[in-house]
């Protein structure tokens, strides 16, 4: 949940008590007031039991107080008390309709609670009570983001860009979805926005990547990856990418630092094995290329590629005509397709 961070603001209205037998109005609103502001005072020192007795006897003496109601419910839920915060949000919200801060709240208990109609819909009540409250478009972009409802998602980031224009999230979230969508041309120009706003945001650099590489814009793609890793050097997808791009150019030194680096990452990452073990043989280094395969097959020997490589170097660079055959077969079990793999093992078995 949000936390409250903005000074809580008094609704003067709600303090103006004649209740018989409470005494004077404005005694009671000023002892509310002092009793809200020492338990918010201890909420930002996250003391959160010490906050709930103030509050409890701020509404003792005020059962309306929507601000109280308020911090109460978040003071709940960080006690991991869900329930009860929800409760106190909902009558922070029936003491005051226009209470857009606690309708976001609540909106995101309930999307943490899995009750995903009432978060939208107190999501809308937010904005309804406040149609340029940045918060709750962004909790709404958030949530369609959640729910995984495209269309939504996109209008919802739209409206969050319409009040904050360079927002990393919300234009990464429309380029992510339209993207989804198939919908290259229109991704890349928020990318583009992206990258160029907020040039050291790494997944804006991945989705450049990805969207290039899904474009055939080699190139381009190696330049968005090489941005990314210059930020974070741990990134599994964007050196394998890099590989796979470099191998398609035939730079096969390059290819090889970075599958090499993917397996110095993540060891049991038979993929990147095979692929290194493809770059050696492209470089004539044949032993190197030899463990490589055994090692991707080790780790998965359900890697058909693998076995068809393994044979063909063991069938044209070891001279060891049955091992290429075990792989051969294999190969076609795991539903590889070669012809002239076919009539090879059909003769071996004549």
């Amino acid at each position: 949940m949000t936390p409250l961070l903005a000074k809580i603001r008094v609704l003067a209205v709600f303090l103006l008590l004649t209740h018989v037998g409470m005494g004077s109005p404005s005694s009671q609103a000023g002892e509310a007031q002092d009793l809200l502001a020492q338990a918010f005072s201890s909420y930002e020192q996250q003391q959160w039991t010490s906050a709930i007795t103030p509050l409890e006897r701020a509404l003792a003496l005020y059962p309306g107080y929507a601000e109280a109601h308020h911090l109460l419910g978040l003071i709940l839920n960080n006690l991991e008390q869900p329930d009860k915060a929800i409760m106190e949000l909902q009558r922070a919200v029936e003491a005051y309709p226009k209470f857009a801060q606690a309708y976001v709240d609540l909106g995101s208990l309930y999307q943490q609670q899995a009750q995903f109609p009432k978060a939208e819909q107190s999501f809308n009540l937010a904005l309804k009570a406040y149609p340029k409250f940045a918060e709750a478009r962004i909790a709404l972009a958030a949530f369609f983001d959640q729910q995984q409802q495209a269309q939504q998602a996109i209008k919802a980031h739209q409206a969050v860009l319409e009040l904050e224009p360079h927002r990393v999230d919300s234009l990464y979230g429309i380029a992510y979805w339209l993207a989804q969508e198939q919908k290259t041309d229109e991704a890349q120009r928020y990318v583009d926005q992206l990258v160029s706003l907020h040039p050291t945001y790494v997944n804006g650099w991945l989705m450049a990547g990805s969207l290039a590489q899904q474009s055939d814009h080699v190139d381009n793609a190696i330049q968005a990856y090489q941005h990314a890793v210059k930020l974070n050097n741990d990134l599994v997808s964007a050196y394998f990418n890099l590989g796979i791009l470099y191998r398609q150019k035939e730079a096969f030194k390059e290819a090889a630092q970075a599958f090499l680096q993917v397996t110095k990452l993540d060891k049991n990452n038979a993929e990147a094995h095979a692929n290194l073990g493809v770059v050696y043989a492209a470089l004539s280094k044949i032993d190197q290329a030899e463990e490589e395969y055994q090692t991707a097959l080790s780790l998965n020997d359900q890697l058909a590629e693998a076995h068809y490589n393994l044979g063909m170097l063991y069938e044209f660079h070891r001279d060891a005509p049955q091992k290429a055959l075990k792989h051969y077969e294999e190969f076609l079990k795991l539903g590889g397709q070669d012809e002239r793999i076919q009539t090879l093992l059909q003769r071996s078995k004549s």
